[in-house]
């Protein structure tokens, strides 16, 4: 019986164990104003070769991937190859995406 409980502990710090569980920002934009529509490209926070893409009014920003050698370049908005990517300090986008229900 007590494995049992000692199993579900485990599980449910396994479970919790992801950035977004522990309030992590990623970068990824809410998308819930025009000015992030507008920008429309934001870097991933810890993912360099990712960015997130803002297309829709209202719907959180998706995944983009760039090509392999190169990575998201936020000051271009675009991959560039590694040679040409600098760090830049993460900046978090006007809104974040609304909490799963």
């Amino acid at each position: 019986m007590n494995y049992l409980y000692l199993l579900a502990c485990c599980l449910a710090l396994i479970s919790c164990s992801s950035a977004a569980a522990f309030g992590k920002p990623t970068g990824q934009p809410g998308c819930q104003t025009e000015e992030e529509i507008a920008v429309q490209f934001y870097p991933h926070f810890y993912i360099k070769n990712q960015y997130w893409v803002c297309s829709t009014l209202g719907v959180p920003a998706t995944v983009g991937y760039c090509p392999i050698a190169t990575a998201f370049l936020n000051d271009a908005k675009a991959c560039v190859p590694w040679a040409e990517w600098y760090w830049s300090p993460p900046v978090l986008p006007p809104s974040e995406p609304l909490p799963a229900i």
